[in-house]
């Protein structure tokens, strides 16, 4: 295993292993994000959208909104040194690994002439390498911007606690 694999693996084990820990609430966490990936979504959207890649913006939309009520449905909220904390574990884990395979799938369905193509000519690899180095941000943000809205308002609107929270953060 190389270094940079080795970086990744130990990064990964670490953030898997933050979603057991408490970790207190914030205004990024719970306001930022949401309108951050909402303009990034927005401002790295192709210039023309034909059906087909709206097609894939409204699945990933979807995908990424059922995935974040998901998880703000089972994420823990506690009170942890008297400030409000959430524990995601494993079901928030679930939603990540849930929100991956399916983005995997629907751009293999929506570019699956290409990818069988390249399988038949051998170059698979380059042409995977390739197809999802150019897919775009679009792809990533429309899902982070999904499901962390729907987080956030889940969170919002079974929680007494974060509902002041949000409340109070969005007053200043």
């Amino acid at each position: 295993m190389d270094k940079f694999s080795l970086i990744i693996a130990v990064v990964i084990g670490v953030l898997i292993f933050r979603q057991f820990l408490p970790k207190e609430i914030n205004r990024f966490d719970i306001i930022g994000l949401p309108i951050l990936a909402l303009y990034k979504t927005y401002s790295s959207l192709p210039n023309t959208l034909n059906t087909s890649l709206l097609i894939q913006l409204i699945m990933l939309i979807i995908l990424g909104a059922l995935v974040g009520r998901y998880q703000a449905q089972k994420t823990k909220v506690i009170y942890n040194d008297n400030k409000i904390s959430t524990v995601g574990g494993i079901s928030y884990i679930l939603g990540l690994l849930f929100l991956i395979i399916g983005r995997v799938i629907i751009l293999v369905i929506f570019n699956f002439t290409t990818i069988n193509t390249a399988f038949k000519n051998g170059s698979l690899k380059y042409e995977l390498t390739q197809f999802l180095s150019g897919t775009g941000d679009w792809i990533l943000w429309s899902t982070i911007a999904a499901s962390s809205v729907l987080y956030s308002l889940t969170l919002y609107k079974i929680h007494p606690e974060i509902r002041k929270y949000i409340k109070e953060q969005l007053k200043r």
